[in-house]
């Protein structure tokens, strides 16, 4: 597809059906100080010298309403100054009356001005990373077309634009994808233009990238800023909402009995049998073969306290609508929000019988978690025979660990960051894992996916509040494999070599 930059002929004349309106972002404040002028906006801000008391009056006019496009573009310093911004500027396709039918909010900083663009191959064809979504209740009727190759949000003010949205998910002409949704063709070409322009078509000619999946390219673009405008990091967006406790309770399943104290490791003993750091960070590897004899009650008494124990709980300050309690914990975490817990699924365990066991970071406890019928033994196995595929079925699981976030501790401080925030914590307590386990002379082994939902049947949780997030196996490590190295491997010299 081809990109041209004119005005739709019946637009440049200030006619037609359509109108096109721009206007500045709502978030935009413009500060007149004479000729000059200061605007500040969600990407900072920026002083324009020397306007001349006229072109400051209009662009103050467009905080508060829309302007033609075709009245802006005449060559004068307004509309360079908004070609010069393009970020902060909003387009409309409009109706004679003012109408909005369909509306283009920049969202990143290379955005540029869409209403500028017109479609003009012989079909037209979405690009495989949109996707549509309904707007909040108080915006009942509209809906947004999003893409994280897009630099722009397209709003939707009527069922008809939508319709012509779903008319090109197949490559086709605009004025049939327009008698589709019920447009003229005028419209349906204004509308193909805006969605050109904004980057929604798959243009045939650069391509869209062939090595990511769709929700693993939306997840990295909204996940981290300069790809969408929305509040990111701890903005603490839901303050009518209690943040859950630090420590968790006892869930929807109810737990058997008191539970199983661990036993505390005694440090002396700990540091005094421990390979050096060095030698332990070098023999760290995945090991997917146990002993004969399983793993024992002690030792993974010892690994939980070393790994996933809360150390101590500082209480946030209840005058503080933002204050919440820190979960201090072995391994780093953004926030020390202490979301992520422990569940055991044991099939092989010394002092252990056989089923599911949640870890109690605080009492440093199991508590077991009888199943509630046959489908959540049947869930356990599914659990089971995923772990054992995941080691090339290769051998048959000792202990696996689930690991769980607990995600509403997150995104009540955390916005768009949240969830790639708890898979980062769940990095760290893989490493934190490894290392304890080599340094034990434990078999551990990181997996690389899991059954949501069998996970959530099998430990008797709401997948939506709390979830599986990660999945590692621990098991007796065999005789004949060492559990820490004594030297340095490397590539260096090969590689400098070559």
């Amino acid at each position: 597809m081809t990109v041209t930059e004119q005005l739709p002929p019946g637009l440049a004349a200030g006619g037609g059906p359509l109108r096109t309106l721009l206007r500045l972002r709502p978030e935009v404040e413009v500060t007149a100080q004479g000729d000059d002028l200061e605007l500040s906006h969600p990407w900072g801000r920026q002083r324009v010298h020397a306007l001349g008391a006229e072109t400051v009056r209009r662009l103050a006019v467009l905080t508060e309403e829309a302007a033609d496009l075709a009245d802006l573009a005449d060559g004068g310093r307004l509309f360079h100054l908004l070609r010069r911004f393009p970020y902060l500027v909003t387009t409309t396709l409009a109706d004679p009356l003012g109408e909005p039918l369909a509306t283009a909010v920049p969202i990143a900083r290379s955005a540029d001005l869409p209403g500028l663009a017109r479609a003009t191959a012989p079909q037209v064809v979405l690009s495989r990373f949109a996707y549509l979504r309904r707007l909040p209740e108080e915006h009942a009727g509209a809906c947004v077309l999003e893409s994280p190759t897009a630099p722009f949000r397209l709003t939707l003010h009527r069922p008809a634009a939508g319709a012509f949205v779903a008319a090109v998910t197949a490559a086709r002409p605009v004025a049939e994808a327009a008698l589709l949704a019920g447009l003229d063709p005028e419209t349906g070409q204004a509308l193909a233009a805006l969605l050109a322009g904004a980057g929604f078509l798959d243009d045939g000619a650069t391509g869209e990238p062939p090595l990511w999946d769709f929700h693993d390219l939306l997840f990295h673009a909204r996940s981290r800023p300069g790809r969408h405008d929305y509040p990111s990091g701890g903005v603490f967006a839901h303050p009518e909402i209690a943040q859950l406790p630090a420590v968790p309770g006892t869930g929807a399943r109810e737990e058997d009995g008191a539970g199983i104290d661990l036993p505390v490791p005694d440090w002396d003993e700990v540091v005094a049998r421990d390979p050096a750091l060095s030698e332990v960070l070098e023999g760290r590897r995945s090991v997917r073969a146990y002993a004969d004899t399983p793993v024992t009650l002690a030792q993974l008494g010892e690994l939980l306290y070393r790994v996933a124990r809360v150390r101590r709980i500082i209480p946030g300050d209840p005058a503080d609508p933002h204050g919440y309690d820190i979960v201090d914990r072995p391994y780093p975490a953004g926030g020390a929000t202490g979301e992520l817990e422990v569940y055991l699924s044991v099939v092989r365990c010394d002092g252990l019988v056989p089923g599911v066991y949640r870890y109690d970071a605080a009492a440093h406890r199991l508590r077991p978690r009888p199943f509630a019928g046959p489908g959540d033994e049947a869930a356990f196995r599914e659990l089971m025979t995923a772990a054992w595929r995941a080691t090339g079925c290769t051998v048959d699981p000792q202990v696996l660990l689930t690991v769980t976030s607990r995600f509403g501790r997150l995104s009540w401080k955390y916005s768009q960051i949240a969830y790639a925030l708890t898979l980062k914590h769940v990095g760290v307590v893989y490493q934190t894992l490894y290392l304890v386990a080599t340094a034990m002379g434990l078999a551990p082994c990181g997996l690389g996916s899991g059954d949501t939902d069998a996970a959530a049947r099998a430990l008797g949780l709401d997948w939506t509040a709390e979830s599986s997030v990660g999945e590692f196996l621990i098991g007796s490590r065999p005789a004949g494999i060492a559990r820490s190295a004594r030297g340095f491997a490397d590539v260096v010299a090969q590689a400098r070599a070559d």
